[in-house]
């Protein structure tokens, strides 16, 4: 079933004028079709009453919970090409709640604020935030120094760092302690890695280092792993806590 993101007001439900575009020209709702709409985090079933022009009513709320259980903020150093659609798409897909692009020492790419890769970027994050259903478009950062990075506030801040694997233990066994709510705020390099300066001002900083494990991975892999394991256990914390709750 579709689903949108947009504000309701009284029992109607107020399409920006993008989305009713797509809605009208491109998915081709007929009158009767229903679809999802979510508002402020919470989902709800509608129905097209009509075309021209499009209105869509919302019937009732619907009861889910497909967020993970902590806030999940991906820091990535940002890459060549289309690595970062990936990133933004799969992310999304895996539960990330916040991206946090930034440049870095090796970062290659040139960027400058607001430009059109950013851009794509937020509606990456929005087409798959529909896609998979989730409640709440995760937003995308304007791009961040490394500097910002060590300054965001979380309550577990990790670093992906392959030189000191001697140092840092897996990222699994880190979780074992993670309990609800908590926010994570987990980074990785480009594609030449952190710097070793880079290095050692995250760990003044408080930053735990993990190994991603035996394999050198690919800057956009690692990425996408951490956000995979993170979002897992995350899930199994949401889906405890909802059984407990019963």
């Amino acid at each position: 079933m579709q689903r949108v993101f947009a504000p309701i007001e009284g029992s109607i439900v107020l399409l920006s004028t993008e989305d009713a575009h797509h809605l009208s020209d491109v998915v081709r709702l007929k009158v009767g079709e229903e679809l999802e709409d979510v508002w402020q985090g919470k989902p709800y079933l509608c129905r097209v009453s009509s075309l021209a022009p499009l209105r869509i009513d919302v019937i009732a709320p619907i009861a889910e919970k497909r967020e993970p259980a902590n806030k999940i903020c991906l820091a990535w150093s940002l890459l060549k090409g289309d690595k970062n659609d990936l990133i933004v798409e799969k992310g999304t897909e895996l539960g990330v709640s916040l991206f946090l692009p930034f440049l870095s020492e090796r970062t290659v790419v040139k960027a400058s604020a607001e430009d059109n890769r950013l851009q794509r970027l937020k509606k990456i994050a929005k087409s798959s935030a529909q896609q998979c259903r989730r409640q709440i478009i995760p937003e995308v950062a304007p791009y961040q120094s490394f500097s910002q990075i060590l300054s965001f506030h979380a309550d577990r801040r990790i670093l992906a760092y392959e030189a000191m694997s001697g140092q840092s233990e897996t990222l699994g066994r880190l979780l074992d302690s993670l309990t609800s709510k908590e926010t994570i705020l987990f980074a990785v390099g480009p594609e030449g890695g952190f710097s070793p300066r880079e290095a050692e001002e995250a760990e003044r900083e408080g930053f735990s280092f993990i190994s991603l494990g035996q394999r050198i991975l690919r800057a956009e892999t690692a990425a996408l792993f951490g956000a995979a394991l993170i979002g897992s256990k995350s899930d199994e914390l949401a889906l405890s806590d909802s059984v407990d709750n019963k």
